[in-house]
């Protein structure tokens, strides 16, 4: 297809659902109680209009489902979509991440019948019990997220992982963890340091109870992330990998800024209501935005002025992804970048294992 941009194709982040069961104390949801949140999904119909059996055959790679503020498994018709694109391409890698919670013991069975070797299943739990998990996974159900972990990671060909946040109730049970996760037929656990505590940030203070240790916090603006092997499988990355490799070499700095939307790491990232964004870092519906030239209200910035344009539910994928509104942001990295390439994708903060590596949320 004509790509005007040079936007890579292969791996698409897609929020196929902004609905979710869960309170998060630092989750977007929770912490803009004001904003007018949206159960916006993806249908079938609508998954399959973008991305049709031709568009996927010749571009997709991989399909991440984990969104900003929703979980994908309370897609309605996600077991269908996740049908859908194995029917036309097996070897395409569906990578889920999920809070786990309230789905049938049914639901996992037939879930795990779509999924084959190719496929990866992320559960995002952070404690070791129910009230451990629910300090911050809070609303969570932890008896449904161990039996639909469990039908994974014993009944499915996909690679299961175990996905945590360092927090203060955590950091000591990484041992504890790691033996719920072997029993539930994991194949990793993942670590990650975030930055959301309040030595990184006042909103968080004065006292953070969620805080860990200095050393489980994040040095830099991102995620850093640890995985710890606790089966013999490998997560099947390496196909499109390769293809990481390659574009990194190719992609040239824009001013200051390395744009890793152009290497494909992050995957090109679709909010539920359809709005395409180079990645999920440039979505989040924080009040204080930039768009290049000065500070300004969410509601007035780009992607919510332009959403109509850019909406792969109301236009053509190919059609979003040549709109002329793109010279905007690539004219900003040569000038004044917006707030978030510039935090997160500066020539001189890219490192090339990061960009070249498979995580992307």
């Amino acid at each position: 297809m004509n790509n005007r941009y040079g936007w890579q194709l292969y791996h698409w982040h897609i929020e196929i659902s902004a609905k979710c069961t869960l309170k998060c104390p630092r989750c977007p949801r929770t912490e803009l109680p004001a904003t007018s949140w949206t159960n916006d999904e993806f249908t079938l119909q609508e998954f399959s209009q973008a991305f049709t059996p031709q568009f996927i055959k010749e571009n997709v790679k991989r399909f991440t489902f984990c969104g900003d503020i929703g979980d994908p498994i309370y897609c309605k018709d996600f077991l269908l979509i996740c049908e859908y694109i194995k029917n036309i391409l097996p070897t395409c890698h569906i990578f889920i991440i999920t809070n786990g919670s309230y789905k049938k013991k049914t639901w996992w069975e037939e879930l795990a019948t779509i999924l084959n070797e190719y496929d990866t299943v992320n559960f995002s739990v952070d404690g070791y019990d129910q009230e451990t998990n629910n300090m911050y996974r809070v609303n969570s159900n932890w008896d449904s997220i161990m039996q639909g972990m469990s039908v994974m990671g014993h009944d499915s060909d996909a690679f299961v992982v175990w996905a945590s946040i360092y927090f203060k109730f955590n950091q000591l049970h990484q041992n504890k963890i790691k033996d719920i996760a072997q029993i539930n037929g994991c194949d990793s656990v993942q670590w990650t340091k975030s930055t959301k505590f309040a030595s990184k940030y006042d909103t968080y203070g004065p006292y953070d109870h969620l805080e860990p240790d200095e050393q489980y916090i994040s040095k830099t603006n991102r995620y850093e992330r640890s995985v710890v092997p606790i089966s013999d499988r490998v997560q099947p990355i390496n196909d499109y990998m390769q293809t990481n490799i390659t574009k990194y070499n190719e992609t040239k700095p824009h001013g200051n800024i390395l744009p890793l939307c152009l290497v494909g790491n992050r995957g090109m990232y679709l909010s539920a209501d359809g709005t395409l964004h180079p990645c999920s870092w440039t979505s989040f519906p924080y009040i204080a935005m930039s768009d290049g030239e000065k500070t300004i209200n969410y509601k007035d910035s780009f992607f919510a002025m332009y959403r109509d344009q850019l909406s792969v539910k109301t236009n053509t994928i190919e059609n979003v992804l040549n709109h002329d509104l793109w010279e905007k942001l690539f004219s900003s990295w040569k000038n004044s970048p917006w707030v978030e390439c510039s935090l997160k994708c500066k020539k001189n903060y890219v490192d090339y294992d990061y960009a070249v590596g498979y995580e992307t949320n």
